[in-house]
């Protein structure tokens, strides 16, 4: 499995963080978790193709995690000669199909699938086989309906856990239990707790009651910056930790290369 980080940040401007994306090849596909503004043209950037990418997940529809889904599917749409013969699967929680379709109408039809098949799935708590890896759907805690993604590879059973915006809860420790990567939101500071976000704080609770083997953060406000992030962390969890950047890249082998 090879993870690169697309946006690490949100829809305020940051140096090295954009909103949020990030491309995944596993099994025997390409899939997209997020498509914040700016998705679009990092997945070619970073060696993808969105002629290529077999699945979308999306985590919830606030702007900064879904808006690029417009401008994927009008890039397919308008490419000549037509690149897209394969089938597009994107999946969110409940309210897609009507979100598309509102989307639908304001952009004039212009995200209507021509050469090719999109499919559209509600999730809400789901457990997919996929080819090559399982997909684990779980909803977390935040201001919209949202869910967290857990890949897993079909042999070998790494792991890849990936929480979108969310606040404490059980099922964001259940969905990172003993994964090999813990992608985590990690929005504000601590003592600027904001409803349905992470602290760091949070995240090195999250991390050690969930037991992960590496723990990443991504979703960083800029109120974050000058923040003592790693050492609000390591007061909860001593495990591997990486603050991710627009354009992080790991691989997970037997153990995970960052």
């Amino acid at each position: 499995m090879r993870v690169i980080i697309l946006g690490a940040g949100t829809a305020i401007p940051a140096p090295r963080r954009s909103p949020a994306g990030i491309l995944v090849r596993i099994g025997r596909e390409q899939v997209l978790l997020d498509a914040g503004p700016g998705s679009a043209a990092k997945v070619h950037r970073a060696g993808g193709s969105l002629w290529e990418l077999d699945r979308i997940f999306l985590t919830h529809y606030h702007v900064d995690h879904c808006l690029d889904l417009v401008a994927i599917l009008f890039a397919i749409r308008i490419a000549r000669p037509s690149r897209r013969r394969r089938t597009l699967t994107v999946y969110g929680p409940r309210g897609l199909r009507q979100w598309y379709q509102r989307l639908n109408v304001a952009f004039q039809k212009w995200l209507t699938p021509r050469g090719y098949r999109l499919v559209l799935r509600e999730l809400s708590h789901a457990t997919l086989s996929l080819p090559g890896y399982t997909l684990v759907a779980r909803p977390m805690r935040h201001s919209a309906p949202a869910l967290g993604y857990r890949l897993i590879e079909r042999p070998g059973g790494r792991s890849l856990a990936y929480s979108g915006d969310t606040d404490t809860c059980p099922e964001v420790i259940a969905l990172g239990q003993a994964a090999d990567v813990f992608i985590l939101e990690c929005s504000v500071p601590d003592g600027q707790k904001v409803a349905g976000h992470l602290t760091p704080s949070d995240c090195g609770r999250i991390a050690q009651a969930a037991g992960c083997r590496r723990l990443v953060l991504t979703h960083r406000y800029p109120t974050l910056d000058g923040s003592d992030i790693r050492g609000r962390v390591r007061q909860h969890y001593q495990g591997p930790l990486t603050i991710a950047r627009d354009g992080t890249v790991f691989t997970l082998d037997a153990c995970a290369q960052f």
